[in-house]
């Protein structure tokens, strides 16, 4: 995280590492960091993404692909439609989050999230969504969890399948801003050989 940190001080605001343009997310300020990381961040990287692939199907030691990093730096407002990636695995690493000082209840107190409270219809009342990252998965039914949501903290680390919707829902805070660093990683898969994901 100390890394990335210099990385998005160092890169961010240079119009050749922009990103903003590439990418779906609703944030002003995105950098590619692709080429730029060390060669002992990627190795990390790619550990924690073995060890995912080891507790998700009991396959490790795969050859992994680092195929693109950036950073998004969200402030007031912005946010990430749902969304998925290409490759095998994501992952998202929290820099920054100046909304850790807030409880989930003062970040959910904003004129958005209590448009309809539900008072006189419980069933109309607005889901609380400021501040969360939200993965999506299975089917949406009654009775049925499809979500997971996080509330994420400084050195956080999310991996999950390439091909999983998420989104970022936007915040209020005027002055705060939440870094973080996504990217993207595929298996490499040796000459001749099938593989079926």
């Amino acid at each position: 995280v100390d890394e990335l940190d210099k990385l998005i001080e160092e890169l961010g605001g240079n119009i050749e590492f922009d990103a903003s343009g590439r990418l779906a997310g609703r944030i002003k300020k995105q950098t590619d960091l692709t080429d730029s990381i060390s060669d002992s961040l990627s190795a990390e990287l790619m550990m924690h993404c073995d060890r995912f692939s080891y507790y998700a199907t009991g396959v490790s030691g795969q050859e992994l692909r680092l195929d693109g990093v950036w950073s998004n730096i969200q402030e007031a407002r912005e946010f990430n439609p749902p969304h998925s990636h290409s490759g095998n695995y994501s992952f998202v690493v929290y820099c920054r989050n100046d909304l850790e000082k807030y409880s989930i209840e003062e970040l959910q107190d904003n004129e958005y999230d209590n448009a309809h409270d539900g008072e006189q219809h419980p069933e109309l009342a607005n889901r609380k969504l400021a501040g969360l990252i939200e993965l999506q998965y299975g089917e949406s039914n009654w009775l049925n969890y499809n979500t997971f949501t996080h509330v994420p903290s400084r050195r956080d680390i999310i991996i999950f399948p390439s091909w999983l919707r998420h989104c970022v829902y936007a915040h209020y805070e005027e002055k705060a801003v939440r870094i973080s660093v996504a990217g993207n990683v595929s298996i490499v898969i040796p000459d001749g050989e099938q593989h079926y994901f």
